[in-house]
């Protein structure tokens, strides 16, 4: 209960990332968790830049500080109406809005999450107008050991350990074994994953351009992302390749590993 009330209780110090003139204000409807909102006009709106812990569902059990990232973004958002800003999309492949949201006073509800250790920082491209920022809030919960950043609450996954029936969203560690090239740039590692990054140069500071040219063999890496499953039948047509894949769009999603 204590550590309940710290995070709902924390300041959103230096969370205001991107604040300017609104694209629109709206009104809150209700909190599905702490990245996704239901706006007065029924729409459901999914923050950019930040993926908080999963709450319970179709028979899974809530990921760790899952119900205190929701109820953190209800008492954030409290008081007033909402501030949305764009970013380049506007959508998500799930007909979602997609926006940066600040409260009534001007505060951003990304960096506030991020500062309290309740989300982690994602990068997905094109939506990478606020990526920098975002990344050093989320930074500094990581040096404080801050939510899911304190030791033993977040499961750190093992590429070399990976096995059918794992997906979803993982910070993972793994090392670099080979590189290849094709339409994408793809770093597979120990165990069935493989990275896939784009080859094109971006137009925004932190897309994965600069990665494209790293030396990457052997590196020892820690990604964020969504682990896909390809399936067996995949494998066994292309035996080749990786069963299991994440998407990398930003240098903010991966990174050395620390140890």
């Amino acid at each position: 209960m204590a550590l309940v009330c710290a995070l709902l209780a924390a300041p959103p110090a230096a969370a205001d990332c991107g604040y300017r003139q609104a694209d629109e204000r709206a009104a809150l409807d209700r909190v599905l968790d702490g990245d996704t909102l239901v706006l007065g006009d029924g729409r459901h709106l999914r923050l950019i830049g930040v993926n908080t812990p999963e709450l319970a569902r179709r028979g899974r059990a809530a990921e760790p500080l899952a119900r205190e990232a929701r109820d953190f973004s209800r008492r954030f958002l409290a008081g007033g109406d909402l501030h949305i800003l764009y970013d380049r999309d506007r959508r998500d492949r799930h007909g979602r809005t997609l926006g940066h949201v600040y409260n009534h006073r001007g505060e951003s509800l990304e960096a506030a999450l991020l500062s309290a250790g309740l989300a982690f920082h994602i990068a997905i491209a094109p939506n990478l107008t606020l990526a920098e920022c975002l990344a050093q809030r989320e930074a500094s919960a990581r040096r404080r050991g801050r939510g899911i950043w304190a030791p033993g609450v977040w499961p750190v996954k093992r590429a070399a350990d990976v096995q059918p029936g794992d997906g979803g969203f993982v910070l993972l560690r793994g090392t670099v074994r080979e590189v290849d090239r094709n339409r994408y740039l793809w770093l597979e590692l120990d165990g069935p994953v493989a990275l896939r990054l784009p080859l094109a140069e971006g137009s925004q500071p932190g897309d994965s351009g600069q990665l494209s040219r790293r030396d990457w063999q052997g590196a020892q890496i820690e990604v964020k992302g969504w682990l896909v499953d390809r399936g067996a039948k995949y494998t066994s047509r292309f035996p080749q390749h990786k069963r299991f894949f994440i998407s990398i769009d930003s240098e903010y999603s991966l990174e050395f590993s620390r140890n």
